[in-house]
């Protein structure tokens, strides 16, 4: 069957691409019958069988995500590139295609990109840092760091989980460009500046819903700044970047970043809220670090991986910096996802079984919850059809 797909899978008309591709979803779930027979099992085999097992899981686990990415490319659904880890162990790293922002240059296993939203969940670590150090608390007041604001009852928590009732400076334009030329560079000190002297109204009273919003991820560097009298661009290069050896890893600036979309964003010198570049390796550095307590103590990890509660006791699927969702076997899935600037980044950590999904692609028409969901299928599928050796 792999053989037939490699071999009619590459020029095929529209009907037969979708063909094709449906029937590599369904060869994966070909898993309940394994690969071998039983065989009756003895103490002094048991290292050997293990060792033919762990092998048997690598070679099923890396060619069939070779065989599902590759028919993504060939179907245009994908382009960038991705990482798959299981148990922490890189099971796959591959990059397909051609950077649409940068002349046409093909993606490599090292290429930099825009993370976009999935820079918050790093500044929401650096805020809870703050906390553990007592340095900030949850419930204190924003206008206790940023008096100038004329925002009433809003906390950090209000910030980290969108509940604050800011207007979304990225999501509702019409509000904000009338308080700026579109060839100012923008800076969070611009946009705390604006709320400041415009008086902005609220959406809704703090915690009463749950609502996304960039503001709020815009102004916790701001506080940041404040309490620790340094600039958001070195705390964050110091206590984490540089901490868990992501070299590869800084904010915007427009002196240092990778080719984007639009090189004259003027929001792009907006950091917090998006701005972090990395590649899939730092990426996975940032993964494994979230699974000690370099960082951050592992109970307060737990809390931000929680899900967030309004005043009205209704729940929500977004902790501190991460959304909160679950595969189609029941396992626990703490993501973020992002869209700036041609960039629609992914960081996918299915904790229940130890896995992570990084993807840095551009927007294109892959389905990449449908992608996301096949992958951990397959690696849940190497698990029953190498069992019985």
């Amino acid at each position: 069957m792999l053989l037939f797909i490699l071999t009619f899978s590459q020029k095929p008309g529209e009907k037969m691409k979708l063909f094709i591709y449906y029937l590599l979803i369904a060869f994966t779930n070909i898993a309940a019958q394994p690969l071998f027979p039983l065989f009756k099992k003895t103490d002094d085999a048991s290292a050997e069988r293990l060792a033919l097992i762990s092998q048997c899981k690598k070679d099923y686990q890396v060619s069939m995500l070779h065989l599902l990415m590759d028919s993504l490319t060939r179907l245009g659904r994908y382009n960038g590139v991705i990482l798959v880890a299981d148990e922490g162990r890189i099971v796959f790293k591959k990059a397909y295609g051609y950077s649409k922002v940068d002349n046409g240059k093909p993606f490599t296993v090292d290429t930099e990109m825009q993370l976009a939203s999935v820079s918050k969940p790093f500044t929401a670590v650096a805020t809870l840092m703050l906390i553990e150090q007592g340095a900030l608390k949850f419930d204190d007041d924003i206008r206790s760091y940023l008096p100038e604001l004329p925002y009433r009852g809003i906390t950090v928590r209000h910030l980290l989980n969108h509940t604050s009732g800011l207007p979304d400076y990225l999501n509702r334009p019409k509000v904000f460009e009338k308080y700026f030329r579109k060839k100012d560079y923008l800076t969070n000190h611009d946009l705390l500046k604006i709320l400041s002297k415009h008086h902005i109204p609220l959406e809704f009273q703090p915690g009463k819903k749950h609502h996304y919003c960039n503001t709020g991820y815009a102004l916790l560097p701001l506080i940041i700044e404040r309490v620790t009298a340094r600039s958001f661009t070195d705390f964050m290069q110091e206590n984490i970047f540089n901490k868990i050896g992501m070299s590869a890893t800084y904010l915007y600036s427009p002196e240092r970043h990778a080719k984007m979309l639009r090189e004259n964003e003027n929001r792009d010198g907006i950091l917090g809220d998006k701005g972090v570049f990395s590649t899939v390796e730092d990426m996975f550095k940032w993964d494994r670090a979230l699974y000690t307590d370099i960082l951050i103590s592992q109970k307060t990890l737990q809390a931000a991986f929680e899900r967030g509660i309004t005043l009205g006791e209704e729940k929500f699927n977004y902790g501190y910096g991460w959304r909160i969702s679950e595969t189609n076997f029941g396992e626990k899935i703490i993501y973020h996802k992002g869209f700036w600037q041609g960039a629609t980044p992914m960081l996918i950590r299915i904790v229940d079984c130890n896995r992570t999904i990084i993807s840095l692609h551009h927007a294109n028409k892959v389905n990449s919850w449908y992608m996301v969901h096949s992958i951990n299928q397959i690696l849940n599928s190497s698990e029953t059809r190498c069992a019985n050796y």
